[in-house]
């Protein structure tokens, strides 16, 4: 818990994601006191359990509160890590590695079709294109 300022006036802070418009004078009635971070009993008749939509709404049982506490709780146990090659990245062969395979240390493979140009640069393959339409 973020402890509480002393009473000086001139104290500056920042707030939010930084910038000259997000510095102002320190307020030290924002911090959070205890009753503010109490979990509310939910008092509706349904509440959601997940992102949305009405699968994930469900019926509140006022006689067992605990259970709707729990069905939105987000911690899970422990995750396994998956057996077989990892992804990372947005997507793309480049962004697999194989177990034991840092990616630092994946090689480089050229997945190119056979047509001679592998190895080569962009002018090298323009040429070559431009040689089998026919244009020199």
């Amino acid at each position: 818990m973020t402890t509480r300022p002393s009473n000086d006036s001139q104290r500056v802070a920042s707030h939010g994601r930084g910038g000259a418009g997000n510095i102002a004078k320190d307020d030290p009635t924002n911090y959070p006191k205890a009753e503010d971070l109490v979990t509310p009993t939910l008092k509706s008749n349904t509440y959601t359990t997940g992102r949305g939509g009405t699968g994930n709404m469900a019926r509140n049982d006022p006689e067992h509160p605990e259970l709707a506490r729990a069905a939105q709780d987000v911690e899970s146990g422990p995750q396994t890590e998956p057996q077989g090659p990892k992804h990372y990245g947005r997507g793309g062969a480049a962004n697999v590695i194989d177990e034991g395979q840092s990616a630092q240390h994946k090689p480089k493979e050229a997945h190119h079709e056979d047509n001679g140009a592998a190895g080569k640069g962009l002018f090298a393959k323009g040429k070559d294109f431009l040689d089998k339409l026919g244009k020199k």
